[in-house]
């Protein structure tokens, strides 16, 4: 689970390629978890909310960011 919370991402160690993976955005305002490049995933996170996404098919460490708040930025690794 990628977690959300005062402005700031805390992710899994790993992700298995193809999981299902769950975003809690635990802040009051909606929040993005967006690839850097590739398109890989993009998924908006309502405030209080967990949202879903399946992880890339192809195993790397995937950059990723908020769109709303440019201060904010992840690393998803792919197993």
């Amino acid at each position: 689970m990628i977690m959300i919370k005062s402005f700031a991402f805390t992710s899994p160690a790993s992700v298995p390629a193809g999981s299902t993976v769950e975003v809690m955005n635990m802040d009051s305002e909606a929040h993005t978890v967006t690839a850097n490049s590739g398109g890989a995933f993009n998924v908006t996170i309502p405030p209080g909310k967990t949202v879903t996404f399946t992880a890339p098919s192809k195993p790397g460490t995937y950059a990723y960011h908020c769109a709303y708040h440019s201060n904010m930025h992840g690393t998803l690794r792919v197993s």
